[in-house]
């Protein structure tokens, strides 16, 4: 078998472009290897799904909207949150007003028994 060899001129080689974040995995990392910029873009994720549920969803039971939160909202703030996990106090806050804001949909959220 032949082996081919690579031979690049000088001219051939163009530099590498400069980012200021890069998306592995779905998690975004910046130049100063900080996740704030992941963290905020996962709490917009994690909002925009509960406007859907509250949005589409006017009567639920509190299994219901539990159900649905757990598998669209809080998915999004789980997801590889052992590699970014929050050490921050703003990130930290930052987080739990998605859960406190879900709490206070669910209070205020039209509960319709079935039965």
């Amino acid at each position: 078998m032949l082996k081919k060899k690579l031979h690049l001129q000088y001219s051939q080689i163009k530099p590498l472009a400069r980012t200021d974040q890069i998306k592995d995995l779905w998690i975004l990392l910046d130049e100063r290897l900080s996740f704030r910029d992941h963290i905020n873009d996962k709490i917009n994720e994690a909002f925009s799904m509960l406007g859907i549920i509250k949005r589409n969803f006017k009567h639920l039971t509190i299994q219901s909207f539990t159900m649905l939160y757990k598998n669209m909202v809080r998915s999004h703030l789980d997801y590889c949150s052992s590699v970014w996990s929050p050490y921050m106090k703003k990130d930290i806050e930052a987080l739990e007003k998605v859960q406190k804001k879900s709490y206070q949909d669910s209070a205020t959220t039209k509960t319709h028994e079935l039965f």
